[in-house]
């Protein structure tokens, strides 16, 4: 227990701790702290707040309250004061936003020396880097080929041995889980880029026990070694970390001074390892490199701002870490700690702002922290200075681990987004504060109700600067009108939200802001709120628009690429990639043309044509009831026009569905048909690719290697654990789980009635038979002389591949997949790029005009 002397009893379920009476707050608190957590209780109002255990004051239970809000004011609804939380001991699951930048840059690194390797052509500036170091004297043989063990596969279980022994468990599952992937992942990067070692590269190479012969890119040593040092370095202090980063780069220098590797692999196994690692902690979290309050202590004492307490503050305080700050004069602080992974996280928040959103205005995301303080230091100070009411900035300060503290008076009251309701005082009264900031053109850019903060006298005040903006366009001003105007409604609605606004900033300001109530231009916040109240956001634009007597307006165009669009370039780049090295047999397939069969040719039209009558009957199987087949026929032929306008076959879908509504189905219906011809078709297409591949044999796959056992076994369970746990999963079940399960229910319904389900098999069966057919008939007009089954594999390995290309029918991924296919099982060049191109003529571009015309009429009968 923690007895006060003429205080209430504390029971804390932990050891006797030590009592601790410090200046406090109006005198009313004190806290008893011990090595696991600081509890603090209000003497007067029987409240506990504390930050790991349950406590009890009197005899009575309590739980924890509501946290502080944000900028430090009291959020007590019910009016209990303040949560202050101790400092907590550092979380080991913590995801931290530069772990999502090492990944990327790892992964980016990594690609880009794979491509270099690729090639296997040495660059003067590689011969000369791996010479000067290749043949430095013997001397350094010994001291390199010990260094060089830090890499090898046998550094993994030693280095998890020894965090065990240091009892750091999580520490050595890190290890063991990143350097365990880093050696299998460099032996699949070997095997995919193939580039050999520099004694196949280079003449006149010294080997010191080093091997060569075998694949070299990336270098598996180094990546083992940096996987290792990643996974590490969160556990580690900068000491630490300094001297496992020095024992990669020597391993990487010793893999070159021994003959093993070129400097591109090198660099490769590095961007492999450091990938690894950060996926790692991405996974399961790492160890925090927040300040702590002791930190925060001294670097307040270091500016002479005096002996302090600081404690942790629970409060909203996206991109810094707070603190409450208490002086012997009784002055209270609001402290907010801006550090390195508050800079990760800005890098990474407007990196993709600036990719995803036009005119975005960010200042620049690679300012230091200090910057960035120094940034909200100074437009708070303008607003201020502008007469809006914004905390008092008091100091800026930095502690030993090179965060940059903000210093503000803090302000005891509450933020609006606590309240269930405002009174109409309030709301003018904070859009005061907007005026005032517009006055002096800055931008708040995060104006929400959150940052609105209402002191015990009941005046707004405007909190959280740090991404505002000074000499602000008057785009981003009307931006913070319409956030204002979406967060307020939500609580006081469209009409009084509006209205407060017009009176204040006057119609114009609100019109501004109209085409700017959208979704994109709302924080992430106001977006989540208005998701409980559906058609809100339509109504305070529409009640803008009214006020400010305009005509509907169109909403400004903000996202500067859609995600369609990324797809669509990235999809296209894939095919040009596989496609150019085969561009370059344009003399090969000219000669393939000028002996073409046509009677092949013919013959593979005809399979194409086939295929819309087994789309048909597969779509009569599926369906309940009967139906008339010419006219089902049709429609599957008008879908080959619909699906030439959108990717994944989306309009084909629709106007199956369109069609068996008309046909007498209710929408749930017709959906639930189409979507189980679709079922049956991925089921009739997995299990013929599961049927082929093995036929077809690793033998049968030109200059392929054949995987090893091992090989194929790490691959299988890789491949298991990661489905397994995509399955069972919280996202599994719910985007997983659920279809297959209703998938099954619906194929099971249909094996009720034996002819729907041979029609619906059959159809799917002879859909996919039909176009391997066309494709085969086609290789064969242009003199390719391949089997079946190697056609069966390559357009089913092909077909899957293309299957998630967002380009309409695939275009450019399904050619791109069958011509490396099928140069891989020995067809030659010119015959594969010609007999693909005839084959995505015959059953992609020509039906798509008797595909129109039929689309036309089915419409024109209401069929459609």
């Amino acid at each position: 227990s923690c007895p006060l002397s003429g205080d209430p009893g504390l029971v804390v379920g932990a050891a006797p701790v030590r009592t601790h009476r410090p200046t406090a707050v109006a005198g009313r608190w004190r806290y008893c702290p011990n090595r696991a957590c600081e509890i603090v209780f209000f003497l007067g109002d029987d409240v506990v707040a504390d930050q790991e255990v349950i406590c009890q004051v009197g005899g009575k239970a309590l739980t924890k309250p509501t946290p502080v809000g944000h900028n430090g004011a009291m959020s007590h609804r019910d009016g209990a004061p303040p949560a202050i939380a101790a400092d907590p001991a550092p979380r080991s699951g913590t995801r931290h936003p530069g772990d999502i930048l090492r990944a990327g840059l790892g992964a980016l690194g990594l690609l880009g020396t794979g491509i270099v390797a690729r090639r296997n052509a040495l660059s003067r500036a590689e011969q000369d880097v791996f010479r000067l170091v290749n043949d430095l004297p013997p001397a350094f043989e010994k001291p390199f080929v010990v260094v060089m063990q830090a890499g090898a596969l046998a550094a993994v279980p030693a280095a998890g041995a020894a965090a065990m022994l240091a009892r750091r468990p999580r520490l050595a599952r890190d290890l063991l889980v990143a350097g365990g992937s880093a050696y299998v992942l460099a032996k699949v990067a070997k095997a995919v880029v193939g580039r050999g070692r520099p004694g196949e590269l280079l003449e006149d190479v010294l080997f010191r026990g080093g091997t060569e012969s075998g694949l070299g890119f990336p270098s598996g040593h180094v990546a083992v070694a940096a996987a290792l040092a990643t996974a590490a370095g969160p556990h580690l202090g900068t000491t630490g970390r300094r001297v496992t980063w020095s024992v990669v780069a020597a391993v990487a220098v010793a893999r070159m001074y021994v003959g093993a590797h070129l400097p591109v692999d090198v660099v490769g196994g590095a961007a492999l390892g450091w990938l690894v690692g950060a996926v790692v902690h991405l996974v399961w979290g790492a160890p925090g490199r927040r300040p702590s309050a002791g930190d925060v202590r001294t670097a307040l004492e270091r500016v002479g701002l005096g002996p302090f307490e600081v404690t942790r503050a629970a409060v909203d305080a996206r991109g810094s870490t707070p603190f409450f700050a208490t002086n012997d004069d009784g002055r209270a602080y609001f402290v907010k700690a801006v550090g390195r992974e508050e800079r990760d996280a800005d890098v990474l928040f407007k990196a993709w702002r600036f990719l995803a959103y036009r005119h975005v205005e960010d200042e620049s995301p690679f300012a230091s922290p200090k910057q960035q303080v120094e940034h909200e230091a100074y437009v708070s100070l303008l607003a201020e200075r502008s007469g809006a009411r914004v905390p008092t900035i008091v100091t800026t300060a930095e502690t030993d681990d090179r965060s940059t503290l903000l210093v503000q008076e803090r302000i005891t009251g509450h933020s609006l987004d606590s309240q269930d309701d405002l009174d109409d005082a309030i709301l003018t009264d904070v859009w005061r504060q907007v005026a005032a900031l517009r006055s002096a053109r800055i931008a708040h850019r995060d104006l929400r109700l959150a940052n609105v903060l209402v002191d015990d006298d009941g005046r707004g005040w405007l909190i959280d600067f740090g991404f505002a903006e000074a000499s602000a366009s008057d785009w981003a001003m009307a931006r913070d009108v319409a956030n204002l105007l979406a967060s307020s409604a939500v609580l006081v609605g469209a009409e009084r939200a509006v209205a407060a606004a017009s009176d204040v900033l006057g119609p114009d300001a609100v019109g501004d802001a109209v085409a700017h109530l959208q979704p994109l231009a709302l924080s992430g916040a106001t977006r989540h709120s208005l998701r409980n109240h559906e058609g809100l956001l339509d109504e305070v634009r529409e009640e803008g628009a009214r006020v400010a007597r305009l005509e509907p307006a169109e909403l400004v165009p903000i996202a500067r690429i859609r995600p369609r669009t990324v797809l669509l370039v990235l999809g296209g780049g894939f095919a040009v990639h596989l496609l150019l090295p085969q561009i370059g047999e344009v003399g090969r397939s000219a000669d393939a043309i000028r002996g073409a069969s046509w009677g092949w040719l013919i013959a593979g039209l005809v399979a194409s044509a086939g295929t819309y009558l087994a789309a048909g009957v597969a779509q009569l199987g599926a369906v309940p009831r009967n139906l008339a087949l010419g006219r089902t026929v049709a429609v599957q032929l008008a879908n080959s026009f619909a699906n030439r306008l959108t990717p994944g076959s989306v309009g084909g879908l629709g106007v199956n569905i369109r069609y068996l509504e008309r046909s007498g189905l209710a929408r749930p219906g017709a959906v639930a048909a189409v979507g189980l011809k679709s079922v049956a078709g991925v089921v009739v297409h997995v299990l013929a690719l599961a049927i082929t591949v093995p036929l077809v044999g690793a033998a049968g796959i030109g200059n392929i290697k054949t995987p090893r056992g091992w090989e194929i076994l790490v691959a299988v369970v890789v491949v298991s654990t990661v489905a397994a746990g995509a399955f069972w999963s919280p996202m599994g079940r719910r985007r997983i789980q659920v279809p297959v399960r209703a998938a099954v229910r619906d194929i099971a319904l249909v094996f009720r009635t034996p002819r729907k389900a041979v029609q619906l098999f059959a159809g799917s069966a002879g859909v996919t038979l039909l176009y391997i057919v066309a494709l085969a008939m086609s290789l064969r007009a242009f003199g390719a002389d391949v089997s079946a089954l190697k056609v069966a594999a390559v357009f089913l390995g092909g077909s899957a591949v293309a299957s998630v290309a967002p380009t309409p029918g695939g275009l450019g991924v399904v050619e791109a997949a069958l011509v490396a296919g099928l140069t891989a099982v020995g067809v030659e060049s010119g015959s594969a790029v010609t007999g693909v191109l005839a084959y995505r003529l015959l059953t992609f571009w020509l039906p798509t005009i008797p595909g129109w015309l039929t689309f036309r009429s089915l419409q024109h009968r209401h069929v459609i």
